[in-house]
């Protein structure tokens, strides 16, 4: 089995880091639940990186369970690049600026 790193864009670390804030403004420890859910997302990925339909060349994306985020990653060799945290209702247009 191929052991795969993980590598987030400085966009996509402001992204999780934004929302992370904004859920645990909205309660305590809501912020929380959205890491729990982004980590075992990426926990997930690591282990089937390939599971996850394209949605761009060869742009992939996986949504976060409970919270309207999906991760947009590539695949390059044995790292996941991950370029978005992405809200479901923002414009896709922004993240493709990033590739």
């Amino acid at each position: 089995m191929t052991n795969f790193s993980v590598a987030f864009t400085p966009e996509a670390e402001i992204e999780a880091l934004r929302a992370y804030f904004w859920y645990e403004n909205q309660r305590v420890g809501l912020g929380e639940d959205f890491k729990k859910c982004l980590d075992s997302k990426i926990e997930s990925l690591i282990k089937n990186p390939k599971t996850s339909s394209y949605i761009y060349k060869n742009i992939r994306a996986s949504k976060i369970r409970r919270f309207p985020y999906n991760i947009i990653y590539r695949i390059f060799k044995f790292q996941i690049q991950i370029i978005a945290v992405f809200h479901h209702s923002r414009n896709p247009k922004q993240w493709r600026k990033r590739i």
